[in-house]
């Protein structure tokens, strides 16, 4: 799994609406902007989890890096 998901300083909540996007755009069952909203707000409490939970595990895997010298 990739180490960079918050490159170029992006957010819990940029990452978050991207994955909700990513997966209500591929719903079958929304076939109108106002259901493509409606889905990504039913997915984004989820996503914003999931998002923050990525962040810590770089942020650990940086300061382990940093700490132990890895190249």
């Amino acid at each position: 799994m990739t180490k960079n998901v918050f490159a170029g300083k992006r957010t819990v909540e940029s990452v978050a609406y991207d994955m909700a996007l990513a997966l209500a755009s591929r719903d079958p069952m929304v076939v109108t902007p106002n259901g493509l909203l409606q889905r990504i707000e039913a997915l984004l409490p989820e996503c914003r989890n999931l998002a923050t939970s990525k962040l810590k595990q770089e942020e650990r895997y940086w300061v382990d890096k940093d700490d132990n010298g890895w190249d």
